[in-house]
């Protein structure tokens, strides 16, 4: 433990604390605010609020605090889900590269469809006919 003022007197309130000291002289001098560090609820002094930080660590269940236990059970359920989100992700990049593909496929096979079509309609003008096309957008 430091020898400083705050920590010598157990009944010094936060104030006294904050504004004595060192850190508090630096701060008047320097013209910026020192640092200070709010007491836990309940804590009137910085050995209270000591005293109540090591109640808190020996029981942290009873403080609402995250056990070992809990801290094991989060990792391995994070460790999981990173698992399954990168699967995931492998599946979006396989099925992007899928859709990709019968993309171009359908491209390929609207212009060898146009093409046919326009060989047709010189048919058709060469036998003097006439040929309707029926295609999925006129439905």
């Amino acid at each position: 433990m430091s020898s400083e003022p705050g920590d010598a007197n157990p009944d010094a309130t936060q104030d006294e604390s904050e504004h004595s000291g060192p850190a508090a002289d630096a701060a008047d001098e320097t013209g910026s605010p020192g640092m200070t560090i709010p007491l836990p609820e309940g804590s009137t002094s910085v050995s209270d609020a000591i005293v109540t930080n090591r109640e808190m660590l020996r029981d942290p269940e009873r403080h609402g605090l995250a056990t070992e236990g809990d801290i094991e059970n989060l990792s391995g359920a994070m460790e999981s889900l990173s698992t399954k989100v990168e699967q995931v992700n492998h599946r979006q990049d396989d099925g992007a590269a899928r859709l990709a593909d019968l993309e171009e496929l359908v491209e390929k096979q609207q212009r060898q469809i146009d093409e046919l079509q326009s060989m047709v309609s010189s048919l058709v003008d060469v036998l003097g006919t006439e040929a309707e096309w029926t295609t999925f957008d006129d439905s």
